[in-house]
């Protein structure tokens, strides 16, 4: 018998988008046994692989993380030609759909516009310049100072690109 079958390989994520402090845990799935296909072998931009690991010769997976700062799409493919099974058949399916794994990036941070009191003086309003994706924050996350002196946060409500903040003296 003269083994001729080519190997493959199809890269899944355990998600499809990343924000800051988020990884995603990718699978690659062989299609036969290769005792040759390490780390190096896989194509990485808009991030970097770590923590690769064999769970057999046909599965090992590693944790993507998203470079910081950027909207730049996290890719990770393997090429034709990069491993090989125990007949020394290279992967041939570096253009395969399933070979390539594109994630969406978002590590940059909301940066902070503008502040402003409601009319009554008892609540603070922040805007950011982008949607935020929390919808709650503790109180002890802010600390506003009205004359020098510490005025507590009771409440935060966060809904799009505003933080408001209940105060418990009016400024």
């Amino acid at each position: 018998f003269d083994d001729t079958v080519k190997p493959t390989i199809a890269i899944s994520s355990d998600v499809s988008s990343l924000k800051t402090g988020e990884t995603a845990t990718l699978t690659f799935t062989l299609s036969e046994a290769s005792s040759n296909f390490v780390q190096s072998d896989v194509t990485v931009s808009g991030g970097t692989l770590s923590n690769w690991s064999a769970a057999s010769s046909t599965s090992y997976s590693a944790t993507f993380t998203p470079s910081t700062n950027s909207t730049t799409d996290g890719v990770i493919s393997v090429a034709s030609s990069k491993f090989s099974d125990s007949a020394g058949n290279t992967n041939n399916d570096g253009s395969d759909s399933n070979n390539t794994v594109t994630l969406t990036v978002d590590t940059v941070r909301p940066t902070f516009s503008s502040a402003a009191t409601n009319t009554d003086g008892t609540k603070v309003v922040l805007t950011y310049n982008e949607t935020l994706s929390s919808t709650t924050a503790a109180t002890t996350d802010f600390a506003v100072t009205t004359d020098g002196s510490a005025n507590a946060v009771t409440a935060v409500a966060i809904s799009g690109s505003t933080v408001e903040l209940t105060l418990t003296d009016t400024i």
